[in-house]
């Protein structure tokens, strides 16, 4: 199990020892947290047949059989490429709830992306969380507990998956060669560890360094600007994040921050040319980086290279 989800399966653990399990468990967290990995340790120790000391044995044939992803009574929902869940899946696991577990144990129903539920399917599976039959643990799992409605939320327990981002870095740095890992690098990754991680291992240029070499180059042939912004549109969408954590950076310096505490600390030279543009220049920019990342992503098609060009002229031309 992942070492920041170490606290969360510990709030488990303490409700299992007080017999005071909750019969549904909503799991609130980007993807990439490990919400999966805590949901399987704690259908294995749900289901274990001998737990210690609050801990499943790891041995019994419950164990066993959850260790390799194949015990009948843990049931997965919602794991596909699917565009949305419909009724029929809730009426499977409404189905399921009602059945004997095949071990005796217990039952374990775990769903995936239950933001996806269509309205009929969630309002099919308000009765059986609010009064699940047998020994039955239902677990939800979604990025953003705003997707769901609030019927469905309010019959469950909600656990926010927020890693500690010192341990996050620790473990990044145990993973991977990289011997400094900047926050920023989590941060455009939307706090997800796990992508953060493939991001680092990666075999291209990673993308913060290609901005940061755009950038500068830039400065020192302004006459390449098309080659500029083709190079920044090619990087989206992390290259509209990296941009405003530099300009980010840029400002803080001229407030006089530590330029060892920045983020893009060892790009020295490149924040200390951009801290030279007047404060009001470098925070209209940020702004204008906003509003093309919300362009982005309402249509995936609307930022072409001439518009990198159009921000770098009118902007980063007013030094």
């Amino acid at each position: 199990m992942f070492p920041w989800l170490t606290d969360y399966f510990s709030r488990f653990q303490q409700a299992y020892a007080q017999h005071k399990i909750p019969h549904a468990l909503l799991l609130i967290g980007v993807d990439g947290v490990g919400k999966s990995a805590l949901s399987e340790e704690i259908s294995r120790l749900f289901l274990c047949e001998q737990s210690l000391h609050n801990q499943p044995c790891g041995v019994c044939h419950s164990c066993r059989l959850t260790q390799n992803k194949s015990h009948p009574d843990v049931h997965i929902y919602g794991a596909d490429d699917a565009r949305s869940i419909g009724v029929d899946v809730v009426r499977e696991l409404n189905g399921m709830v009602t059945k004997s577990a095949q071990l005796g144990r217990g039952k374990v129903a775990i769903m995936h992306h239950a933001e996806r539920m269509t309205e009929s399917a969630a309002n099919a599976l308000l009765k059986t969380l609010e009064e699940p039959s047998g020994n039955t643990l239902i677990i939800l799992m979604v990025d953003s507990s705003m997707k769901l409605l609030p019927t469905i939320v309010s019959r469950c327990q909600q656990w926010h998956i927020q890693p500690r981002q010192d341990i996050v870095l620790s473990w990044l740095a145990n993973e991977t060669n990289v011997s400094v890992i900047e926050p920023a690098i989590l941060r455009v990754n939307h706090g997800s560890p796990l992508k953060a991680l493939a991001y680092l291992e990666q075999k291209e240029t990673p993308s913060h360094q290609v901005v940061a070499k755009a950038l500068g180059q830039y400065f020192h042939e302004p006459w390449q600007i098309q080659l500029v912004a083709k190079t920044l549109s090619d990087g989206l969408p992390e290259s509209i994040d990296w941009l405003m954590f530099i300009l980010m950076d840029a400002m803080k310096l001229q407030q006089h921050v530590n330029i060892e505490l920045l983020q893009f600390a060892h790009e020295q030279q490149l924040l200390k040319q951009l801290s030279k543009f007047a404060p009001d220049v470098l925070s209209d920019s940020i702004t204008h980086l906003v509003e093309m990342r919300q362009s982005l992503a309402e249509m995936p098609s609307a930022i072409p290279a001439f518009l990198f060009a159009e921000w770098l002229e009118k902007f980063l031309s007013k030094e």
